[in-house]
Formats: C-alpha cells, sequence, structure tokens
C-alpha cells in the first residue's frame, strides 16, 4: 500500500538493486536503471537520429525559429516575455525559501503557480508555431532506443530483451506500452517518493552512512545509477538538517517538503521590520496566521503561546514575542 513503510522499502530495495522487474506481454522483463555512463549513449543516440532528420530535411529548432520571426508569427519580444518570466519564477521561489511564515510562503508560491501557467501557455504556442523539427524528431527516436538500451532478460543485466532487429519489428502500440512502463517507473522512484522513503523510521539507521558513497553500495561513483546517486544525496541532506536545525516539529520530520522550509525559514530566521506592528504595542506578530503561529510554538519545542501571554500578564511585548519566535533580541 503506498506510504506505508512496506512500499518505501520496496521502493529502497529497487533503488538498491538497480533494475525494476516487471512484465510485458506475459513474460517477466528487467528495466535497468539509467546510470551517468549510460546517459552518453543517449547523446549517441541523439546525434545520429538528428543528422538523419537533417538529411531527411526537417530543419533544426534555430532555422526554424529564425523563418517565424521573419513571417511575423513570433518575435524577439515573445522569447524576452518567456526569459523574463523564468527569471521571475526563480527569484520568487529564492524569495518564498527565505520567509518565516508559513501563510507567506504560501501567498509567494500562488503567485509562482500562476506565473508557471502563463510561462507553459506562451512555450505550448512557440512550440505549436514552429511545429516539428529535428531535434524533436532525434528526441523521440534516441528515446526509443535507450529504452531497448535498458531492457534486459535477466536479473544480472547481461543479456538484452530485444535485439536491434527484434525491436525494429515492434509494433507502434507495444513501443507506446513499454514507454509507460519506464513512466511509470519514473513517477514510482520520483525525487519526492525518494526523499519520503529517506525520512522514514526504517531508514534513520542509514542517514550517518550517506556520507561514504562506496561503503554504501561499495561501487565507484560512476557505477551508481541516478535513483541510487539520489538516495544518497537526499540522505545526506536530511542528515544535515538533523544534525544543524534545532527544534524541529515532530510531525514534519517524516515531512520532506515542510522539513526543508523549516530548515530554510531557521537559517533566515532573521525577522523583517514590517512583521511586527509597532501600533500594537509590540505585542502582535503583523500578518501571522493561526497556522503560522502554530509553527512558532513548534519550532520552540511545543511552547503554547497561550501559557506565555498568561505568564506575562496577558501580553506579550515586541522582544518577548522575538524570543518566543526563536530570534535573539
Amino acid at each position: 500500500m503506498k506510504n506505508s513503510d512496506e512500499y518505501y522499502i520496496s521502493l529502497i530495495g529497487e533503488a538498491f538493486d538497480g533494475y525494476t522487474e516487471t512484465s510485458f506481454e506475459g513474460e517477466t522483463i528487467f528495466l535497468k536503471h539509467v546510470s551517468i555512463k549510460d546517459q552518453r549513449y543517449l547523446h549517441k543516440y541523439y546525434e545520429k537520429y538528428k543528422k538523419i532528420a537533417l538529411a531527411k530535411g526537417l530543419d533544426c529548432e534555430e532555422d526554424r525559429l529564425k523563418t517565424i520571426k521573419d513571417d511575423g508569427m513570433w518575435s524577439s519580444a515573445d522569447d524576452s516575455k518567456i526569459s523574463s518570466l523564468e527569471f521571475e519564477v526563480k527569484n520568487l521561489q529564492r524569495t518564498a525559501k527565505a520567509l518565516p511564515l508559513r501563510s507567506q510562503r504560501e501567498n509567494i508560491q500562488k503567485d509562482v503557480d500562476s506565473k508557471i501557467l502563463t510561462l507553459t501557455e506562451l512555450k505550448l504556442k512557440r512550440k505549436e508555431i514552429i511545429g516539428k523539427t529535428a531535434e524533436d524528431y532525434a528526441t523521440q527516436r534516441s528515446a526509443d532506443e535507450i529504452l531497448r538500451f535498458l531492457l534486459f532478460k535477466d536479473e544480472k543485466l547481461k543479456k538484452h530483451f530485444f535485439s536491434d532487429e527484434e525491436f525494429g519489428d515492434l509494433e507502434a502500440w507495444q513501443i507506446l506500452k513499454l514507454a509507460e512502463i519506464q513512466d511509470k517507473l519514473a513517477k514510482t522512484i520520483s525525487d519526492i517518493n525518494i526523499q519520503k522513503a529517506v525520512l522514514r523510521p526504517f531508514f534513520q539507521m542509514y542517514l550517518s552512512f550517506c556520507e561514504n558513497p562506496y561503503s554504501f553500495y561499495e561501487k565507484p561513483v560512476t557505477h551508481l545509477t541516478i535513483f541510487q546517486l539520489k538516495v544518497l544525496l537526499y540522505g545526506r541532506m536530511f542528515h544535515n538538517i538533523f544534525q544543524y536545525t534545532e527544534d524541529i516539529p515532530d510531525d514534519i520530520k517524516q515531512d520532506p517538503e515542510k522539513l526543508m522550509a523549516f530548515s530554510e525559514s531557521q537559517r533566515n530566521k532573521g525577522v523583517s521590520k514590517d512583521l511586527v506592528r509597532d501600533d500594537a504595542d509590540g505585542s502582535v506578530l503583523f500578518g501571522a496566521t493561526n497556522e503560522d503561529i502554530k509553527d512558532l510554538e513548534g519550532s520552540r519545542g511545543g511552547v503554547s503561546l497561550s501559557d506565555e501571554i498568561e505568564k506575562h500578564g496577558g501580553k506579550l511585548d515586541m522582544k518577548q514575542m522575538m524570543r518566543l519566535a526563536g530570534h535573539d533580541v
């Protein structure tokens, strides 16, 4: 069952094995996980099919873009708008990470989502106008080639499931079905699922060992799959967060997104002047929602805001509130 320990243990096990066992038309098939060394083949196949596409008369993207601009169907201003939106999204995402209150981060995320939607629509419009290019053909055909390269008959990954000739004889729907298997793998062993897995209790004892790749896998880094590297990467990252971030609320210790946001906010926990209302006698954190207050209480190891107010005669001044939020004043 998804989100159970068994699910994440199985996921980590697949990453350790370096392959996923599945079936295709009633036969067992082993889908190898991509390594850095394997990626060179993808580039090799891409260049091969790009040359074929150009020889068949397909334009490269650069030439098509020049043509549609000359025809007035697209403009440099449109490209600038895309670049500007990409820049804005990156800056907003960086800003959100540094904000101390959850409500502020969520408000910025709404703006990010809106800009990403506009950006996606612009890129789709640009792609529709450009049409199919040599790069598109190369991407599609090289993806088919690398898929054949990753399919094996045995768990030792020694014998390919299809020869070049056999793969070439497959129907389009069969190749699509194989591509769906690969897509399902990518969604299962995704970044967020790996992050969730390494935060589960069963993996806690392994976190410190993620500092040394060879002792963890007994393989050189260049022989590791992308998924194996990500297990190490996220294991090290969360191990460092647990070591150097104080007062992490228990209810977020297994939530990668909330844990990273909390760690980031703790590193940037200076309170900006506009967070505190000077006209409220320093007793109210301006703009803070109930959820923000709960976060602040959690960051102080479960200190109750109401208890603190009662302890200080029914009111907290600015310095007391800032101390409660974890800031030295």
